[in-house]
C-alpha cells in the first residue's frame, strides 16, 4: 500500500516560472534534449531547460518554423534536429521547441506540452 502514496513527480512547485522549468527539465534529461524552450508568438522565451544561448536561439526561430519549410537556421542550432510543437492556451499562441532529442522525444514533446497547459492553465 506504501507505493500508492508516493509523489510521481520528484519535484514540484507553487511557483508557475518553477514549475515551468521543472517540467522542462524533465522532458529534456528523459529524453537526452540539447535544448527545451517554451516561447510566445513573438519568439520571447516563456521557460527553458538548456544552455541559455541555444535556448534563445531556439526560442526566436521557434513560431516561425511551422510557418517555414527549408529555413537556415542560427549558427548555435546548425547541425542539430529542431522540433516544434504548436499550443494554444486562453487564446494565446506558444510553442515548444526542441534541439536534439532520442526516439522518444515526440512522445515526450507531447506529453510535456499537457504538463505547459496544466502548469499555465491553473488558477
Amino acid at each position: 500500500m506504501h507505493w500508492m502514496l508516493e509523489e510521481r513527480r520528484r519535484r514540484r512547485s507553487a511557483d508557475r516560472t518553477e514549475a515551468l522549468r521543472y517540467q522542462l527539465e524533465h522532458t529534456k534529461d528523459k529524453g537526452r534534449i540539447e535544448a527545451l524552450v517554451l516561447t510566445d508568438s513573438a519568439g520571447l522565451v516563456v521557460a527553458f531547460a538548456g544552455d541559455d544561448a541555444i535556448c534563445e536561439e531556439l526560442g526566436a526561430i521557434a513560431p516561425l518554423v511551422p510557418r517555414t519549410l527549408g529555413m537556415p537556421m542560427p549558427p548555435l542550432l546548425r547541425g542539430g534536429e529542431v522540433a516544434v510543437r504548436p499550443l494554444s492556451l486562453q487564446g494565446q499562441d506558444l510553442y515548444l521547441a526542441s534541439l536534439g532529442g532520442n526516439v522518444a522525444r515526440d512522445a515526450l514533446l507531447a506529453h510535456s506540452t499537457k504538463g505547459v497547459k496544466r502548469i499555465l492553465g491553473a488558477n
